[in-house]
């Protein structure tokens, strides 16, 4: 098995035997925490090699399972973009499951919460690396079933398990809607691997599934339909986001800075995939008014998105639900990107994907940190806690200085390539972005306010733990560097992943000839 098939094992074989383990060392803490720090830094190991190998690669790279070549066999094929987005991930899963021992230090249960931690790993990875649209589906589910687990981490508050299933039955009902869209594809075109329904829609050859049936024109359409509604879901895009605000204070701080920096990315990682690898560059009449109608749909939604979570961040006193409503205006911006379809409006989305998944992870650690020492959630009850917590504070000034974009901070220059996409589309919708920024800001300033300059309801000592600490000031310097190095970040890792990604004929070819390979016995 090479890297490509090998890194989303690493975190599932990890997760199947923790149970095993646990019982072995009758539980201990200590050990149930190496052996997850082990299993999320391997995986992290292999995502750099990954990245590396395909770095160092003119094409995407293949794994098939059981050599079977597609379109017989489920294929992983990772290009520059989805090995980017795989390393990120695995290093937030790293650096995020160091920060979880200390903020379940009284929690039982450790061994589950990793249990379901690693297979939310293994469930994001797949999603990143498949080149199959049904392996998508499960892989989405595998992510899915994780994270409705993990938002219900605290079986004895009803608050968390009311969140959990409200999330799991709208979850469900998007994952069902992409499978309805997989079957009616299937029966127009007689594949779902992505390089074969590429090359059909685009007219190009490809062995054993080479003939589409009916008319791909109206299937194409109702799958789309379908399929992107459900993406939409998982992105927490209005009017599919009320699940969001709700699963995030439910949840653990640690699963929370998870939810929102990576597991909302799914739905938008997902449209990227249909829209650019599988309809993507010309194609014929019909298909080309469906696409476009369909970009106008994700442009308008994300809008509404955008404004409607900055407004909503300004009416909350929970400060997770405020941070979730972020979170929604920040997918907003990734969708109405997606919708422009440009190349350049692909390099902002692509970029701003990384850093708010940075950012938002640190925002939600920095905000767990006062939640962890005053036992509550609510805005006034962390008032005055800032000055007795520094590390936590100086993160939660870097996160949110981030997330409303002032430079020299990583998401300045990510929201700065998303203006000038949209000012390229529309001078009306680059002002979505600058006034709902804005909206944000005043909601961000009160939170900070509060927690530095407020007057504490009752005397307390606290203190920050070192675990926890370490993890915010290394994520609050990786903000800041992404932000310095941001051109040439942009230029040497952003740009040669949006290429490879627009580029079907590549995605196609690279399919085609390891089948090839695979025929000849090489």
């Amino acid at each position: 098995m090479d890297i490509v098939g090998f890194t989303p094992v690493i975190p599932i074989l990890f997760a199947f035997a923790l149970p095993l383990t646990s019982i072995i060392v009758k539980g201990n803490r200590k050990v149930t925490q190496a052996y997850a720090l082990i299993g999320t830094g391997l995986t992290l190991l292999a995502s750099y090699e990954l990245f590396r190998q395909v770095y160092n690669s003119s094409k995407p790279l293949i794994y098939t399972f059981g050599g079977w070549a597609a379109p017989v066999g489920i294929i992983y094929e990772v290009d520059r973009m989805s090995a980017l987005f795989a390393l990120v991930t695995a290093v937030l899963m790293f650096l995020i499951a160091i920060y979880s021992y200390r903020y379940l230090e009284h929690e039982e249960g450790l061994e589950w919460y990793y249990t379901l931690y690693l297979g939310l790993e293994a469930g994001l990875l797949g999603v990143l690396l498949t080149g199959d649209a049904f392996n998508l589906f499960v892989m989405i589910e595998v992510t899915s079933i994780a994270a409705y687990a993990l938002v219900m981490f605290y079986r004895d508050r009803g608050d968390s398990i009311c969140a959990g299933l409200k999330y799991a039955f709208i979850g469900a009902l998007g994952t069902t809607m992409y499978f309805l869209a997989l079957g009616i594809l299937y029966g127009a075109f007689g594949t779902l691997n992505m390089a074969n329904l590429s090359a059909l829609i685009h007219g190009l050859s490809f062995p054993i599934a080479g003939t589409t049936y009916g008319n791909i024109a109206i299937a194409s359409g109702v799958a789309l339909a379908l399929a992107t509604w459900a993406f939409l879901i998982k992105a927490a895009i209005v009017p599919n986001h009320f699940w969001l605000p709700e699963a995030h204070p439910a949840a653990p701080s640690s699963i929370s800075a998870v939810l929102s920096g990576l597991v909302v990315n799914v739905g938008v990682y997902s449209l990227i995939r249909f829209l650019y690898t599988i309809y993507g560059g010309e194609v014929s009449g019909s298909l080309s008014g469906i696409i476009h109608a369909l970009s106008v749909i994700l442009i308008v939604l994300g809008a509404v998105s955008a404004f409607f979570g900055a407004l909503m961040m300004n009416v909350q006193r929970d400060v997770k639900k405020l941070i979730a409503y972020s979170t929604v205006m920040h997918m907003g911006y990734l969708v109405m990107a997606v919708g422009v379809g440009t190349q350049l409006a692909l390099q902002a989305a692509a970029f701003h994907i990384i850093n708010h998944a940075i950012a938002k992870a640190l925002l939600f650690l920095a905000a767990g940190v006062f939640i962890h020492a005053a036992g509550s959630r609510d805005i006034s009850d962390l008032a005055g806690l800032g000055r007795q917590m520094p590390v936590a504070t100086f993160s939660l000034a870097i996160a949110t200085l981030s997330l409303v974009g002032i430079p020299p901070f990583n998401v300045f220059f990510s929201k700065l390539l998303l203006f000038n996409a949209l000012m390229e589309k529309s001078f009306a919708l680059a002002m979505v972005l600058v006034l709902s920024s804005v909206i944000a800001l005043v909601a961000y300033v009160r939170v900070f306010q509060e927690i530095w300059l407020g007057k504490p309801k009752e005397k307390a000592t606290v203190r920050e733990h070192g675990s926890m600490s370490g993890v915010l000031l290394i994520l609050a310097v990786i903000c800041l560097l992404l932000g310095l190095f941001a051109p040439y970040i942009i230029e040497h890792y952003i740009n040669p992943a949006v290429s490879q990604a627009m580029d079907y004929r590549l995605y196609i070819q690279a399919a085609l000839e390891y089948a090839t390979k695979l025929k000849m016995g090489l």
